[in-house]
């Protein structure tokens, strides 16, 4: 990026709309801008110490990442799942050190269990103590409803052996 984000403390936490607007402004957008999300909770921040070393506590979101995990059809995210970001990340039923860096720093994975399950791929920005966004995916769509609700296996109550007659 051209502009590299250095400094969160000085900037306004975008409340949900503002979130929402950003987040809709850059999927159709060529602006690559970075705004302040949320904060790491300390238990969260703690778990993240354990896994990689590092001493985070904000969390920020670009809109070149944005665009990126939404123009990936095989990331089958709905129109809100972004929202989710700090919700998952402070509530993660799993986080793990991922093998691969991304530009030179290391990535963390959280899972979340938001509308079926979902993933933030989080770059870690140990400088400034961040984290930002990198993509977000979710398992694939065909076993989910519209809603992100697992779909009942409608051969699940299926027999196949012959009545009695």
């Amino acid at each position: 990026m051209k502009n590299e984000f250095h400094k969160v403390e000085h900037l306004h936490q975008l409340s949900q709309q503002e979130l929402r607007q950003f987040i809709d402004e850059s999927r159709n957008g060529k602006d690559n801008k970075k705004v302040f999300i949320g904060t790491i909770e300390p238990e969260t921040a703690e778990k993240i110490k354990n896994i990689c070393g590092e001493d985070l506590s904000d969390i920020v979101l670009d809109s070149e990442h944005v665009r990126h995990s939404y123009n990936k059809i095989n990331h089958n995210l709905e129109s809100d799942d972004i929202l989710h970001s700090v919700e998952v990340i402070n509530n993660a039923i799993e986080i793990k050190l991922s093998p691969k860096l991304n530009h030179g720093s290391k990535v963390l994975i959280f899972k979340g269990s938001v509308n079926g399950g979902i993933f933030f791929a989080e770059g870690i920005h140990s400088k400034n103590g961040y984290l930002s966004l990198i993509t977000c995916y979710r398992p694939k769509k065909s076993g989910r409803d519209p809603d992100g609700t697992p779909k009942a296996n409608p051969g699940a109550n299926v027999q196949n052996d012959a009545p009695d007659n």
